[in-house]
């Protein structure tokens, strides 16, 4: 809850002066709360704060758990706050809010209203109203959730928030043509501006007017190539409009979310280790379906928080070492392994196999480019990635597609991997990715008409006019 982060931030100027401190609060400026995690309990295993300054760092440490979706952590932590710290009024109820929220997010709807109602008994603020009615709609009791609504709107009839919530549950009614106009707040409100334009063309495309659905689900996929909700509307819409082409477009739409979905799997094992207060390995489970995406950027996020949680796992680094050893980065998974007491030596000897397999490869600048990238640190990669991706020649598709990827997790303004990937998505059972490649490229290369004609044009087809 931002009010809580912004109560527990005003007690780091007086933390220890020096540089852990300016870490800190770097790493929570830029959200990179499992950087923020272990700072934090670097800083209370020090012991040296003062009572205010251990309460602080304790809400900040609950904060980033939330984060991080360790919900059984955060809610122990919540808990022997509320036990052990004498806090009233406004800040009693912010911790209860937050406990609220994450109780919710564990699908205990029952405790979680118990609890944001006790946390209205002391404050009825608007922060904690919107809390009361994003448990509300989790739940999907919109009865509970309009008079909470109707509450904020009272006080502040212009809240974007507030007013797009009103959309939701009209949304969630079936009341389409009415949530139109209270959803579309939600795209001023920049945290919201995605899933806000979704429930929009679902509105709109219920209420029959399609195009204009179509038109919000392309720029959605446009960012994001990977959203499947976004891709199965968009495929409905184009259908509902009609047309040989639309209907043909539609059906490669339809391709490409199958193939997301098999992507990803039917398993929602990562929410059930979340459940299980397993964090760790859920963001572990979620790194793998990204890396099977071909996200090299997002699995290595994914490992970050996993690291944060359970740092110097075994799991973790054994996830991260298998990582580098599909990416061809043969020393930076050796150097993982070092940090393990007996490394398995299933993995050496597949990192052994691996280098063997380069050493026979036929001689040419590929196998030069392998070979240096082999030896190489993760953090020293960019160029020979680069070099490694301009020589694959006629290579296996899959392998130079899949320095390409990794290319833009080093660099995600890289000229040479979009291009390339760009490439790569002539089939059209591939056109989001491609629609995605073409925006990135002429973001990147603005004065090129080539590409903003391409683009148009794509996106022309797909909005089928």
């Amino acid at each position: 809850m931002l009010t809580l982060l912004k109560l527990a931030c005003l007690w780091l100027v007086g933390l220890h002066p020096g540089t852990v401190d300016a870490e800190l609060e770097a790493a929570l400026a830029a959200a990179r709360f499992d950087r923020a995690l272990l700072l934090i309990d670097n800083l209370l295993t020090v012991g040296k704060n003062s009572p205010g300054q251990h309460d602080s760092l304790v809400q900040l440490r609950a904060r980033c758990l939330f984060e991080l979706e360790d919900y059984p952590a955060c809610e122990k932590v919540l808990q022997s706050m509320l036990d052990s710290i004498s806090v009233k009024g406004p800040q009693k109820a912010a911790l209860l809010a937050q406990l609220a929220r994450l109780r919710s997010w564990q699908q205990a709807h029952t405790q979680a209203t118990a609890t944001i109602q006790r946390a209205l008994q002391l404050d009825d603020s608007p922060q904690i109203l919107q809390v009361a009615v994003s448990i509300a709609l989790r739940a999907r009791d919109h009865a509970a959730a309009l008079p909470h609504i109707q509450t904020l709107l009272k006080k502040n009839p212009g809240d974007a928030r507030a007013n797009y919530h009103l959309g939701l549950a009209r949304l969630r009614q079936g009341k389409y043509e009415l949530a139109i106009p209270a959803l579309r707040r939600g795209l001023e409100v920049e945290q919201l501006r995605t899933d806000a334009s979704f429930e929009l063309a679902v509105a709109l495309r219920k209420s029959g007017a399609p195009r204009q659905a179509l038109a919000l689900l392309i720029g959605t996929l446009e960012e994001d190539p990977a959203r499947e909700r976004a891709c199965y509307q968009a495929s409905r819409c184009l259908l509902e409009i009609g047309g040989q082409r639309q209907v043909r477009v539609s059906a490669w739409l339809l391709g490409y979310f199958k193939a997301l979905k098999n992507a990803r799997g039917s398993s929602s094992r990562d929410h059930h280790l979340a459940a299980a207060g397993r964090a760790s390995e859920a963001w572990l489970a979620r790194s793998a379906v990204e890396e099977t995406l071909g996200n090299f950027s997002g699995a290595l996020e994914h490992l970050q928080k996993a690291d944060g949680l359970a740092p110097g796992s075994p799991g973790v680094i054994l996830h991260r070492a298998g990582f580098w050893i599909r990416r061809g980065l043969l020393a930076q998974a050796r150097k993982e392994l070092t940090a393990l007491e007996t490394p398995p030596p299933a993995l050496l000897k597949r990192i052994t196999g691996d280098t063997l397999a380069l050493l026979e490869m036929k001689d040419g600048k590929f196998k030069g480019s392998l070979l240096k990238l082999a030896t190489c640190q993760w953090a020293d990669s960019e160029e020979l990635i680069q070099e490694a991706l301009q020589n694959s020649g006629e290579a296996s598709a899959q392998r130079s597609i899949d320095l390409a990827r990794l290319l833009l997790a080093r660099n995600p303004s890289s000229p040479a991997a979009l291009q390339f990937l760009l490439d790569k998505t002539s089939e059209p059972d591939l056109i989001i990715p491609r629609l995605h490649y073409l925006g990135r490229l002429s973001r990147i290369k603005p004065g090129d008409t080539a590409l903003r004609e391409e683009l148009a044009t794509l996106r022309k087809l797909l909005l089928g006019t």
